[in-house]
Order: structure tokens, then sequence, then C-alpha cells
């Protein structure tokens, strides 16, 4: 029986105590995505367009628990990360070697890469008084939490959940939401 093993795993703590009474989860999702829109966690509908009306932005209700110090590993990182991407990116000859199959089988890529090419071209156009070129990405980092534990041996040295955070994607194209990070968490304030 699945319930009776779930029992047994440890698991992190809620935020929040749940479940909650029904009338007061009604109340508070309807709270949330009325806030969600007056403070600007909105979009429009790509299936029923209209200029005067917004949807609310998906979002999630209840914060979920997340470890203080697989929090802080994660910030740790970025910093490499992000150099790596930098790097990645500016190195022509690795992303046109890695590339090279891709480009032929997805559109979507093959586009993107056009234009990276006829950008390293021409050269990067930039104001006359910039002494070294700038260069600005804007990325998103998705993590997820990992909790099913890879080893026993690992696990059972402590009564503690296990928990250890994993990186899924490093965004590039879809950071254009990136407003709905910062108002999400207040959301759940």
């Amino acid at each position: 029986d699945s319930s009776t093993m779930s029992e047994d795993i440890p698991r992190l703590p809620s935020c929040v105590p749940i479940p909650l009474p029904e009338d007061e989860l009604k109340e508070l999702v309807e709270k949330a995505k009325d806030w969600a829109i007056m403070h600007g966690a909105a979009m429009r509908s790509k299936t029923n367009f209209s200029e005067d009306s917004v949807n609310f932005a998906p979002f999630v209700l209840l914060p979920s628990t997340f470890p203080r110090n697989e929090f802080n590993k994660a910030v740790d990182v970025q910093l490499i990360l992000n150099e790596l991407m930098h790097r990645v990116a500016h190195d022509r000859e690795f992303l046109t070697s890695t590339l090279k199959d891709t480009i032929q089988v997805d559109e979507f890529t093959g586009n993107l890469f056009k234009i990276y090419e006829t950008v390293q071209d021409e050269g990067i156009a930039q104001v006359s008084f910039v002494l070294h070129p700038l260069s600005l990405g804007l990325v998103r980092n998705d993590l997820m939490l990992e909790s099913a534990c890879p080893g026993i041996d690992k696990c059972q040295s402590t009564d503690l959940p296990y928990s250890c955070w994993k990186q899924v994607e490093f965004n590039t194209i879809a950071s254009g939401f990136g407003w709905l990070g910062p108002i999400s968490a207040d959301i759940q304030s």
C-alpha cells in the first residue's frame, strides 16, 4: 500500500498547517487570485485575447518548504553557472560544433543560430564610448528539491528528511516572465 509506505518516509514539515478547512481554502484562493491581478501578476489570454481583460498568472498558493542550507548552496553556485553560460555563449567554435546536428532538425534552434551567426559575422554594434564590449544575460534557473534518497547508506545517518536541490534548467529563452518571481513570493506573504 503506497499510503503506508509514504508515512514511513521522513518529510519536511509544511510551512502552513494543511489540510485547510474547505471554506477557508476557497476564501484564500479567491483573495490570492484578486491580489495577484491587482498587483501585476497578470497576463492576457492567448486563446481568448481581449484588450480589456487580464487573467491572473499561474502561481503556487502555498509556499513549499525548502531547507535553508540547500537554498544557500543553490545561491552560492549561481555565479559559477552564470560564468559558465557566459563563456559558452561567447565561444563560437564550441557552439557551432555542439549545435551542428541540432540546428538541422530543430527549426527554433536553427533560427536562433542564424541570428547568432549574423551578429557574429557583422560584429557587435555598441555605443562608441564603450571601451570593452558589454554583455548582459537574463536567465532563470529552475531548481527542484529532490526528496527521494539516492542510496540507503546516505540517508540512514540522520533522522532528518533527505533533501538535495537539483538544477533542472538554465533558462535563457523564457525569462520574459522574470517579474513573476518576486511578485509570486509576495502573494505568499
